[in-house]
């Protein structure tokens, strides 16, 4: 289904809805960073789309957008009480997973988990030449202080350089102070057009594709029970007739098709703070480009994934 489409129907949703007199069985509250009156994002597809599907079984719904507080202690707060949102789609942390209802679904297929970096002039050779986790610990990469990638970074014994942002950790990289920047690859792009491309001093590196563990889920409020399950079923149905995989490839597709996922050599990071809930065995739920069935890419032996050792 085009983007054009999914958008239409999203806005076409939350018109028709928004407009309902005071019926709707099922209200979203969703946080969201950006404004309804811009373009849709991924979650709000998904999401509309897994109300609309289960309408027949729970009934009208209504779908609010709600300013993102930002700072994740506040977020949790407010989603264990839920007001004023009920619905957050975040990266996972276990105390999230303990304290609210999560859908064990990666919203994105596990696509942002899937990275690409940015390299100085000149590192293309070298860093094309890594081709095992051993390899990778020799370079020194840069990460966000913050960021939940650091801690999976950390646990496989790479070398780290930390910063609090994206554009402070671009400026160290063209000074040289770290050697690979990896980025995720529903998010290099914008950055580096924004940058103005190679004329910045920073290139995308074309070898390596680091895949690590990350699901972004949906998280609802304790408070609402019902709307976790129907969520739930929602996207499990959507998981089922392939549409969630649809909409993710479509959404990200300009990405994609740029990041050439098929050409690059995979190494694999564990996430050990992933909890025991985590579905990794039900590999219908994870973007695999080299799927036999389901990728992307023509062959499925073009991959040579390469798994962590300990340090």
């Amino acid at each position: 289904m085009p983007n054009r489409v999914l958008r239409r129907l999203f806005f076409a949703c939350l018109l028709a809805l928004a407009s309902m007199p005071g019926g709707a069985t099922d209200v979203v509250r969703l946080y969201r960073a950006e404004s309804a009156a811009r373009a849709p994002e991924l979650p709000d597809l998904v999401i509309a789309e897994a109300m609309r599907r289960t309408q027949r079984s729970y009934g009208d719904y209504n779908i609010l957008l709600q300013p993102n507080p930002m700072i994740r202690e506040r977020l949790l707060s407010d989603l264990k009480n839920g007001k004023p949102g009920n619905v957050a789609v975040v990266v996972t942390q276990p105390e999230w997973e303990h304290e609210l209802l999560p859908i064990r679904i990666p919203l994105d297929m596990g696509l942002s988990g899937n990275r690409i970096g940015f390299v100085r002039h000149g590192m293309q050779t070298r860093i094309g030449a890594v081709r095992t986790l051993d390899d990778l610990r020799a370079l020194s990469l840069g990460v966000g202080l913050g960021w939940s990638s650091r801690k999976i970074m950390e646990a496989n014994g790479l070398r780290l350089e930390t910063a609090v942002n994206q554009e402070t950790l671009s400026r160290m990289l063209l000074a040289g102070r770290f050697d690979y920047f990896p980025r995720g690859v529903t998010e290099i792009f914008p950055e580096y057009d924004a940058r103005g491309g190679d004329a910045s001093g920073l290139e995308i590196e074309r070898e390596l594709l680091l895949v690590l563990p990350l699901p972004t889920y949906i998280f609802v409020s304790p408070s609402e029970p019902r709307l976790a399950r129907r969520l739930n079923e929602g996207l499990e149905s959507m998981v089922s007739d392939g549409s969630l995989q649809r909409i993710v490839v479509d959404f990200y597709k300009d990405a994609l098709r740029r990041a050439n996922l098929c050409a690059r050599h995979i190494i694999r990071l564990d996430n050990p703070l992933l909890t025991p809930e985590t579905p990794l065995k039900r590999k219908e739920l994870w973007f695999d480009p080299f799927d036999a069935r389901r990728g992307i890419c023509a062959k499925a032996s073009h991959a040579k994934a390469v798994s962590p050792r300990r340090p």
